[in-house]
């Protein structure tokens, strides 16, 4: 009988595997935002194996119907464990002591549903709280550090620094919108490089410049941003004040960020909202050294929304291409060069009106023979911006000179 039953259990695992090769092959995940492994990703070479891992976790029978299921069992059982009480009261009420407007915040207990993923009340979800142990603390000074270098090896260029301040990395600190990380960092710059940070003070704070289940800013932490760079650059040039908003666009496709994702949606909804400046002017804008329509994709998006895999946020706000930039023809105002990732895609353009020519490069994207040096001396450029998560900042080899 037991002999039956393995053979039968046998046969039904090969029917099974052969079927997920035969039947049609889903291409992407709507719920996790991720295109899915297929059998044409399986190619004759050393990760053959790996490749058909890849292919049997994603192209099974009912997988879209079993992984929520999962995700759903998974965040009940951390709840109601002894891990689910990650984040107590007592917690919040020493980061934000006297910060909150009313005590009813404060019984909200944040609760950890996930690997990386933590909800702090109401469905509003932040990537795991940022643990302050040696390799983050090095890492955030050796960013520093070379933000210093390029400052010094570029006297001619005005440097500034912008942190667009995330919450999870205040949750571990003792005051209010005090990130230790971008401590360390700004302790290796010199006294020319000017810098701004996001002001994060409360709860309110975070829920009213970040989207609910996304850790990018929505897009009225990206305008107070906006504002901080134009403020903080324009006490050294005429650059004029930021722009005032004259229209808010709201669209009504509903989405689920990035955090939410990673537990196959989970969380409150985000809708994409984007804001008219005035006097923004007319610009030529290229992407890759291509010429590239700014608006095109915002026009497909407003009348319809997004059907794909891809993040909502990547595909309105512009993905994290290399090369960026923006030309608007003020040839009385300087020309700016931005170090940035995924934040500056909301903001860019309000930022780059108030110059001729922004440069934006994201270093991350950067092709293998890329020269920083090189770049700069081909390129007129009078004020250089870092603005990014801490993290996601570096500079090539030439310039990537680890602290001691």
């Amino acid at each position: 009988m037991r002999n039956k039953l393995f053979i039968l259990l046998l046969i039904l695992n090969l029917i099974l595997g052969l079927g997920i090769f035969i039947k049609p092959q889903e291409k992407e995940s709507q719920s996790e935002k991720r295109l899915l492994a297929t059998n044409e990703n399986i190619k004759l070479d050393s990760s053959l194996s790996r490749n058909i891992e890849s292919v049997l976790k994603d192209q099974f029978y009912f997988r879209d119907r079993i992984v929520r299921y999962y995700y759903k069992g998974r965040i009940l059982l951390n709840i109601y464990t002894e891990k689910g009480i990650m984040l107590p009261k007592k917690i919040i009420q020493k980061v934000f002591n006297n910060s909150f407007g009313s005590n009813e915040l404060m019984t909200e207990s944040s609760t950890y549903l996930a690997e990386g993923v933590i909800d702090l009340g109401d469905g509003y979800l932040i990537n795991s709280i940022l643990e302050y142990n040696d390799d983050q603390k090095y890492l955030a000074s050796s960013r520093g550090y070379n933000v210093n270098e390029f400052a010094n090896n570029h006297p001619d260029i005005k440097a500034y620094v912008y942190f667009p301040t995330r919450i999870e990395e205040l949750l571990n600190s003792d005051y209010p919108n005090e990130a230790l990380c971008q401590e360390l960092f700004v302790q290796q710059l010199n006294s020319s490089i000017k810098y701004d940070a996001l002001d994060i003070n409360d709860l309110s704070d975070h829920e009213k410049y970040y989207y609910h289940s996304d850790y990018h800013w929505n897009v009225f932490g990206a305008y107070e941003g906006y504002s901080d760079v134009i403020e903080m650059i324009n006490d050294d040039y005429d650059i004029g004040n930021p722009k005032e908003i004259i229209n808010t666009n709201e669209y009504p496709y509903e989405f689920y960020g990035n955090i939410a994702n990673k537990i196959n949606g989970y969380g409150l909804k985000d809708k994409i909202v984007d804001l008219e400046l005035k006097d923004i002017g007319e610009f030529d804008y290229y992407v890759n050294g291509e010429v590239f329509d700014y608006y095109a994709v915002k026009e497909d998006y407003r009348y319809n929304g997004n059907t794909s895999a891809y993040s909502d946020y990547d595909l309105y706000f512009g993905d994290n291409f290399f090369l960026r930039e923006f030309d608007f023809h003020n040839e009385d105002k300087p020309n700016l060069l931005i170090f940035a990732d995924s934040f500056i895609n909301t903001n860019m353009m309000w930022i780059a009106s108030h110059f001729n020519k922004t440069i934006i490069i994201d270093l991350r994207a950067k092709p293998e023979d890329f020269n920083l040096n090189n770049f700069i001396n081909e390129n007129d450029i009078d004020i250089a911006l870092v603005s990014y998560y801490y993290q996601n900042g570096y500079f090539n080899g030439n310039l990537y000179i680890p602290i001691d």
